[in-house]
């Protein structure tokens, strides 16, 4: 028997729990196509089966081996593997899955991206200089290009968000659940920006009873109780293993965020202590303190200074385009203002990004 299953290596928690729901009722998989997308099930006893499908990785080591994993099937780079047991010690490792969907997310978005910017100022300098009558047949090839770039679109959203979910759940990167009690909101905008100062505050506000809960890009949603000490760290990582997260639970940290972007790994961590205890830290050396504030810095600054050439090359094509005015009373011009307005605040955000490190690195040196 062959079922199909279109976007299953993009579902691969999903895929795991149908392949061990199939052997239950009886249907145990032999082989797969991945071009196809076709798994082939061969009909048998009824059994609880675990199941893990891996990617690029090597022959099964000793230690999979031993906690009863073994190969259920292959084709390619592709290897599912099976274990009848629901408790095995060691767990196979899925980081080549990982860095394939994440490729294959951003992949998708840039060809979309690209896509757009071909197809939207020629939809636009048509719409401008040609009337309905004259345009209506012309529209109809551009169809094709609208559509297809929907569709790689919604395909890049889709497969970032089911990456993004098993990525959390594969990682442990689930954000500690938020308690009963009065809440309050506070707002502090380019936190990211700014990781020891941030680390601070939170310290500060733990001190006087506001304990942080969670995090949604600009506010900080806190629990008001009894004064704590709390060590905080806003920590950055360029990149960062499957083990990064339960690592630092295990050793008695609470996730209070974790940032959605796999390349900006942002993260805020907390720790309770009690009085003459030493402080928590993940990193007690300031000179390594330090080398991650660089990091961040370098990460921040180039991607902010990309976008900033990205659109004066944009306000640059758009002017030489055009013979109109620069500034006008049309859509055009409206562009042209866009443009303006989104570069002047990329240029404050680089100054803001530049300042806080600066201030950042003297507060580290205290």
């Amino acid at each position: 028997m062959k079922k199909t299953r279109l976007f299953w290596s993009y579902r691969i928690d999903n895929t795991e729990r149908w392949l061990s729901q199939m052997a239950q009722d009886g249907n145990h998989v032999q082989d797969l196509n991945p071009l196809a997308r076709t798994f082939t099930f061969q009909k048998g006893p009824s059994s609880e089966t675990s199941y893990a499908i891996q990617y690029n990785e090597k022959e099964l080591t000793s230690g999979l081996r031993s906690s009863g994993w073994k190969k259920a099937a292959s084709a390619g780079k592709w290897r599912i593997l099976k274990n009848d047991s629901k408790n095995a010690r060691t767990i196979p490792l899925r980081n080549s899955i990982l860095k394939r969907t994440r490729f294959h997310s951003y992949l998708f978005l840039a060809l979309a991206t690209l896509l757009l910017s071909l197809q939207l100022p020629l939809i636009v300098i048509m719409g401008i200089g040609l009337s309905v009558s004259e345009a209506r047949f012309i529209w109809t090839p551009l169809l094709m290009p609208f559509i297809l770039f929907v569709c790689l679109g919604g395909l890049a959203i889709y497969v970032f968000r089911a990456y993004r979910k098993f990525e959390v759940s594969e990682m442990g990167a689930e954000v500690d659940e938020v308690t009963s009690g009065e809440k309050t909101r506070k707002l502090r905008p380019g936190w990211m920006y700014q990781p020891y100062q941030t680390k601070k505050w939170l310290e500060s506000l733990a001190a006087q009873g506001l304990i942080l809960e969670s995090v949604s890009t600009l506010f900080f949603t806190f629990t008001k109780c009894e004064p704590q000490q709390i060590s905080y760290e806003v920590n950055f990582e360029s990149k960062v293993n499957t083990d990064f997260y339960s690592f630092h639970k295990e050793n008695g940290w609470q996730l209070k965020f974790a940032s959605n972007l796999s390349w900006l790994n942002y993260s805020i961590w907390a720790m309770p202590y009690k009085a003459g205890e030493k402080v928590p830290a993940f990193i007690y050396d300031p000179e390594e303190k330090a080398r991650h504030m660089r990091k961040a810095f370098r990460m921040n600054i180039g991607i902010a200074a990309l976008i900033v050439l990205m659109t004066i090359q944009s306000i640059y094509i758009n002017t030489v385009s055009s013979p109109s005015p620069f500034f006008e009373w049309s859509f055009i011009g409206f562009i042209r203002s866009l443009l303006i307005v989104s570069m002047i605040l990329w240029i404050y955000l680089i100054i803001k990004i530049i300042a806080s490190y600066r201030k950042e690195m003297k507060l580290l040196q205290l």
